[in-house]
C-alpha cells in the first residue's frame, strides 16, 4: 500500500466513522430522521421507548 492510497483510506474510515457516530448520537437522544410525526406510525415503538 502506497501514502497516499492510505491516506485516502484514513480520509474515507474517519469520514464513515463519523456518520455512524452520529447516528448512533441522534438515536439516544431521541432526534429521528422523519419529521411527519409518529401517531399513526407502525413502528413508533422502535424509535420511542419511552
Amino acid at each position: 500500500m502506497n501514502i497516499p492510497t492510505l491516506i485516502c483510506f484514513l480520509i474515507l474510515a474517519a469520514v464513515f466513522a463519523a456518520i455512524v457516530a452520529k447516528g448512533i448520537w441522534n438515536k439516544k437522544h431521541h432526534k429521528g430522521g422523519c419529521g411527519c410525526g409518529c401517531d399513526n406510525c407502525a413502528s413508533r415503538g422502535a424509535c420511542h421507548t419511552k
